[in-house]
Parts: C-alpha cells; sequence; structure tokens
C-alpha cells in the first residue's frame, strides 16, 4: 500500500525534473555563442513504480506509477561529424599555410613588377645593346655597369629574402611544436578529469566539449589519428605513435639538425623522427626544405649563368685601349657573392665590347654577349635564360592557384560539415525558448499537483481534529 505523503512525492519529483530541464535549457542559452558548445538535455524517465513482484504482497489494482526524474543530462553529438571535421581541418591547415607562405614568395620576387629580376634582366641586356649600337660612348658604358651592379643587388637580396623566409619558417616550426605539446597535455588532463566524472556515474559534457576544442586545434596543425577508449577517454595519434594515450603524453621535440642548420622534431622518448604528412606544419616543413631551396637553386643558377657565361666571352674580349684583356665582367662565383668586377667599376673603359685588339671600337665581342639572352643553356638544353626564369614565376603562379583552389575547397566541405553538426548539435535559441515554456509549464503543473495534495492533507487533518 502506498504512503499517504506518495501523491506529494510524485509532485515534488516532477517539479524537482522540470527544474533541472529549465536549468539545461539556460545553460543551453548562455552557451549559444560559446565556441566548441554542445547542445546538452535534460533526459527524463519514470522512476520505480509502487508495487514489485512478490508472492506474499498486498492485492491492488497494479503497480502505480511514482513519478519522473532526470536520468542523465545528455550531450547531443555525432562521431562521424567529429572525424569528418577533425579530418578536414588537417587538410585545411596544410592548404591555408600554403597558401600564406606562397603570397610571401610572390612578394619577395614582385613580378610582374617594376621592382622584379624580369624587368631588371631586361635592362640589363638592353643596356648591353646600348653599347653595341655606341661601344667607345663613356656614358654608355657607365650605364652598364650600375645597371649590372643593380642586377646583382637584386639577385643578392632575393636570395637573402628566401634565405631569410626558411629561417622564420625554422623557427615557426619550432613554436608550432611547443603549442602541439601545449595542446597534447591539456588533453592528457582533461582525459583524466573525464574519467574520474563518469566513474562517478555523470557526463562531463561541458569538459568533452573543451577537449572537442583542443583536438580540433591539434588537428589544424598536425596530422592525427583519434581513438575513443574506456570512460570516453581519448587516446591521439601521430604516424602510428600515441602522443596521447588516456591521461598520459609523450611530447615532441625540436633538435638541431647539424647538416641543415634546421629543425627536425623527433619523439622526446625515443628520440624517432615524427611522421608529419598534414596540417600547418607539414606546409612549413615542406616549403621550408624543398619549395623554397627549389627556388633558391633556380636563382643561383640563373646568377652562375650570368657569371660563367658572360665572363667566358668578356675575357677573350679587348678594352678601349686596344691592350686591356683578359678582365672578368663579374665577380663572385654564386648568387651570393656576384658582383662587378672592382677593375671594371674602377675603369670603365675596361669593358672587353671588341674582339679585334686593332679595333677599339668594335663591338663583335659584346654582340656575342647578347647572343647569350637565346642560347638555350638551361633544363639540358631546352629553355634559354628568359625562358628559364619565366617558367620558375609561371610554376609559383600555377601552384599557388591550387593551393588557393584546395584551400577554398576545403573551406567548402568545413563549412558544410559545421552546418551538419549545428542541426545536430548547435543551439536555437527559438528550440530552447519553446522548450523552457514547455517545462515552465511543466513546472507549474507540478506546483499545482503539490498545492492539491496539500489541501487533501489539510482537508483529512482537519476533519480528524
Amino acid at each position: 500500500m502506498s504512503s499517504s505523503f506518495f501523491g506529494l512525492n510524485i509532485g515534488v519529483r516532477a517539479l524537482r525534473a522540470s527544474q533541472k530541464a529549465l536549468e539545461v535549457i539556460s545553460h543551453n542559452i548562455v552557451n549559444i555563442n560559446t565556441e566548441g558548445y554542445r547542445k546538452q538535455d535534460a533526459v527524463l524517465g519514470t522512476t520505480k513504480p509502487e508495487g514489485n513482484p512478490a508472492v506474499c504482497r498486498n492485492i491492488s489494482t497494479g503497480q502505480l506509477g511514482s513519478g519522473v526524474e532526470v536520468n542523465e543530462i545528455r550531450r547531443l553529438y555525432d562521431h562521424y561529424i567529429e572525424r569528418e571535421s577533425n579530418s578536414e581541418l588537417q587538410n585545411k591547415g596544410k592548404w591555408e599555410v600554403g597558401v600564406n607562405i606562397f603570397e610571401q614568395i610572390e612578394s619577395i620576387l614582385a613580378e610582374p613588377s617594376e621592382n622584379g629580376i624580369r624587368k631588371m634582366v631586361d635592362v640589363y641586356w638592353n643596356s648591353w645593346s646600348d653599347l653595341e649600337n655606341s661601344p667607345e660612348d663613356y656614358s654608355v658604358r657607365k650605364s652598364l655597369v650600375e645597371n649590372s651592379k643593380s642586377l646583382c643587388s637584386l639577385l643578392r637580396n632575393t636570395y637573402k629574402k628566401f634565405e631569410n623566409l626558411r629561417t622564420e619558417l625554422n623557427r615557426e616550426v619550432d613554436i608550432k611544436v611547443k603549442d602541439i605539446n601545449n595542446l597534447a597535455s591539456q588533453i592528457k588532463e582533461l582525459n583524466g578529469l573525464i574519467k574520474e566524472i563518469k566513474i562517478g556515474g555523470d557526463n562531463p559534457n561541458d569538459l568533452m566539449d573543451k577537449r572537442d576544442l583542443l583536438v580540433n586545434k591539434l588537428s589544424n596543425m598536425i596530422n592525427i589519428d583519434i581513438k575513443e577508449t574506456s570512460f570516453n577517454q581519448l587516446d591521439i595519434f601521430i604516424g602510428g605513435t600515441a602522443i596521447v594515450r588516456e591521461n598520459n603524453y609523450t611530447p615532441l621535440k625540436t633538435v638541431l639538425n647539424p647538416s641543415t642548420g634546421l629543425y627536425d622534431i623527433r619523439w622526446q622518448d625515443s628520440d624517432r623522427m615524427v611522421e608529419v604528412n598534414n596540417g600547418q606544419i607539414y606546409s612549413m616543413i615542406n616549403f621550408r626544405d624543398v619549395y623554397i631551396p627549389d627556388i633558391m637553386t633556380s636563382l643561383d643558377n640563373l646568377a652562375k649563368y650570368f657569371i660563367n657565361e658572360t665572363n667566358s666571352i668578356h675575357r677573350t674580349g679587348y678594352g678601349l685601349d686596344g691592350a686591356s684583356s683578359g678582365y672578368d665582367f663579374f665577380s663572385g662565383s654564386d648568387i651570393k657573392s656576384i658582383g662587378i668586377n672592382s677593375a671594371i667599376d674602377t675603369e670603365i673603359s675596361l669593358v672587353a665590347a671588341a674582339k679585334n685588339a686593332a679595333q677599339p671600337g668594335d663591338n663583335s665581342n659584346v654582340t656575342d654577349i647578347l647572343g647569350l639572352r637565346t642560347q638555350k643553356l638551361f633544363e639540358s638544353g631546352t629553355n634559354n635564360s628568359d625562358e628559364y626564369y619565366n617558367s620558375m614565376i609561371v610554376k609559383v603562379g600555377v601552384e599557388k592557384q591550387q593551393y588557393l583552389k584546395e584551400s577554398e575547397n576545403s573551406s567548402l566541405l568545413l563549412s558544410n560539415i559545421n552546418s551538419r553538426r549545428e542541426s545536430v548539435s548547435g543551439v536555437s535559441l527559438d528550440e530552447e525558448i519553446v522548450n523552457m515554456m514547455r517545462y515552465q509549464h511543466s513546472y507549474n503543473a507540478a506546483a499545482k499537483v503539490i498545492n492539491t495534495m496539500n489541501e487533501l492533507f489539510e482537508t483529512i487533518i482537519s476533519q480528524i481534529g
């Protein structure tokens, strides 16, 4: 037989359940703009009914429900959507960083513009052409020397800027590794807290939201694989090796490679190289170690071409005095040291325009030097110097567009994923207000039940009294 206060208890339980549901709705509303927040629901269920099956029990009309309670506060979450998001965030990190680096490369090359190498090379060849037309004109010789010095300076400075860009990327790799370790440490700590709360029988929803946000940031930085283990803990792997395993983590480290002067990324415990194949840090390493060195090599080849090919012809010619010969036009051996022979810079009459010593006004040596421009001396005899440099510029432009397109596609995919996530986990203000009104009515109804039962008790007590 049920207690006299049975109906009152039902009302109290209903009151508490409605209040808890309203509190969950309030939590949703105030976190509608919180990054990474997932909607939560109060899952209601009936409490244990009155009247358990037994051989000896009071005869009754059947089990009587004892009310309602909040079984759990559920976090709305789709594992498949999150896996998609983490995978695409890795791609987005790679493409976005690549686009950013390409913009820096284009800024350094400054093509096409009045300040680019291509324009300066045109000026350089035009100066030789002017000398071909006026081999004895001192002002033309002076202009050739000055324009050649400008070309040398531009080549050196451009190369130096690429060296600085590699140095900056190397520094960013070191910073990014520290960021990865910091995120992994925080995820490890949250794993431990989540396990403790799950063992206690509760759902650590807000902690899991915070951890997922950290995982998203980690995905953007480097290639990771995620595995959920007991008590909703996450194991996170990079290239098959765990950086986070439940409430433990293995940090990464950067080690200066003595042969390159650049950082390698290794596991701190084993000193093994980390397998990096996606994310922001992948693009940083790829551009630092492969793409930018290729551009620098191309520029160096161009500088060596000017030095070696021009000097080989210039040495055979004669200056205005008809006796001066054997002088190199350029000094240095590569792009870092290219310059104008100091003797020629001091005495421009030493510019060897003539092939015939008896004819100082001869321009045939200049003609041979000008012929270098059309000679196919690059790429196994398939390109001349202009074609070689232009193909490098075109390659940069085409590949930047590819990165830009992939970045836009990745952003579009993530936008689609986020829309699907919002449909499952997002907080809708309109929906929450409707639910608030619904539970407010439930709360008022429960209060009415309690008030009615109270009136019944008062009637009984007054009759007894």
